[in-house]
């Protein structure tokens, strides 16, 4: 009895004790951390005195840097480098800091990163229904210095902001940006054929400098590198999403590693020189090889898959004869009593197919914007002349979808002519120009894919 007394008493003591052991995970409770945090992003956003710099791949197209100001009143002030209106006229919006999964910046009315999710290709050429793959909605990453990188909440690409100095501010806010974006496309339309040196093994390469400052989305705002290596056969080629700075170019997703080398931006070494710096701030001046590096017929199926006319698009290098070829395809697609249908949307691809020497000529066409549809294939046979040029012969008719009237005339100059590839080169941009050989006044320029 006695003993059963005594457990009861031990018990009694040890339920009635406080448990000063016990320390919690938490200081706060989750409530109290996500109002922190909401804080920290605010007060980080709103604190920088210059405004910020900043850059965004997308995830479908190209690369974007804007300069923004952010007030504690969720106003926020926007540059972007889209377009010279986007560069050189402030936007405004509005913007929030909110609690969902994580802690979110959100633009929420329309401005000029909201541009890049737009589905209308009209605006800026994006993608119907997703535009160019881009959020409008991102989640607080991390705090790093004078810098705060979010992600964006659907598309998952870094959204890295960088303090601007008093300098930098004042030169966005006073046309910098435009200036800025002028003078590298002046110079890459001056030097039309820009190359860097690079050292590889006991091999110093020439590598070609190939920007793209459009915002054409399956190519637009990009750069390149290319080069034949030390075998002298293999082509070698890189490439990375950039975006404009007020010096020059910042080169996106960690740079853009080449022969391991991790560029990361280009900037001018003086008022007339420009360079490429690597990782290790190593330069490399960027000069003018007078003719191309490479011969655009030796990346057919490296870097190059083949040759894209986009709805409606005659390129800069396009002659009269030529135009008329590309705009019978677009001109038709909507002409019901030629086809039977109307579309309002179509292309024409042209594709290598190295390994079975083959040559295909596509022409999608769709009723929905680009969304889907259906594609004519006609394919040919192709041997090369002694001086370069092409000559094809038909292996396969027109086959399957519903454009192959449209297709005629183009698929008569290609079993016509001997022709030729080369680059045409204007205002930063290069394109592949496609010729005739018996008649030289025939040319059209294709985006190069």
């Amino acid at each position: 009895m006695k003993r059963f007394l005594y457990l009861i008493v031990l018990l009694s003591v040890m339920m009635s004790c406080k448990k000063t052991s016990y320390v919690a995970v938490f200081d706060k409770t989750p409530q109290e951390r996500a109002a922190d945090q909401i804080n920290l992003v605010s007060t980080t956003l709103t604190s920088a005195p210059n405004g910020w710099i900043a850059t965004l791949p997308t995830q479908a197209g190209g690369g974007y840097g804007f300069y923004f100001t952010f007030d504690n009143q969720q106003n926020v002030t926007m540059y972007a480098d889209m377009t010279s209106a986007s560069a050189g006229t402030v936007g405004k919006s509005n913007y929030r800091i909110k609690q969902d999964i994580g802690t979110e910046l959100v633009f929420d009315t329309y401005n000029y990163i909201s541009i890049l999710d737009d589905p209308n290709a009209a605006i800026l050429g994006g993608a119907s229904k997703v535009g160019y793959s881009s959020d409008i909605e991102f989640t607080f990453d991390r705090v790093n210095g004078d810098s705060i990188i979010f992600v964006g909440k659907k598309y998952r690409q870094p959204f890295k902001l960088v303090k601007a100095t008093a300098a930098q501010q004042a030169s966005y806010t006073s046309g910098g940006y435009n200036t800025s974006i002028d003078k590298i496309t002046a110079f890459f339309n001056t030097n039309k054929f820009p190359y860097i040196q690079v050292v590889s093994g006991s091999t110093t390469l020439k590598v070609a400098v190939s920007p793209n400052f459009s915002n054409n989305l399956a190519s637009g705002k990009r750069m390149d590198l290319t080069s034949v290596l030390a075998d002298g056969k293999t082509i070698g080629t890189a490439a990375t999403k950039i975006a404009h700075t007020l010096d020059g170019l910042s080169l996106l997703n960690g740079g853009l590693v080449f022969q391991g080398i991790t560029f990361v931006r280009m900037a001018w070494k003086d008022a007339n020189i420009l360079a490429l710096y690597d990782s290790t701030g190593k330069e490399y001046i960027i000069n003018d090889n007078g003719v191309p590096i490479l011969d655009i017929n030796l990346l057919w199926g490296s870097k190059y898959v083949g040759l894209r006319s986009e709805f409606k698009q005659v390129n800069p290098g396009t002659s009269t004869a030529g135009a008329d070829i590309i705009n019978y395809y677009h001109n038709n697609l909507n002409n019901s009593a030629l086809l039977g249908f109307g579309f309002n949307y179509g292309r024409m691809d042209l594709t290598w197919s190295r390994p079975n020497n083959r040559f295909i000529f596509a022409g999608f066409s769709s009723q929905n914007g680009g969304s889907s549809g259906w594609t004519t294939t006609i394919v040919y046979n192709y041997t090369v002349n002694p001086d370069g040029s092409y000559k094809f012969t038909q292996y396969t008719a027109a086959a399957d979808g519903y454009v192959a009237k449209l297709m005629l005339p183009m698929d008569a100059f290609l079993k016509a002519n001997d022709v030729k590839f080369d680059y045409y080169s204007i205002n930063g941009l290069t394109y592949g120009r496609m010729s005739s050989v018996q008649n030289p006044a025939i040319q059209m320029t294709f985006i190069l894919r």
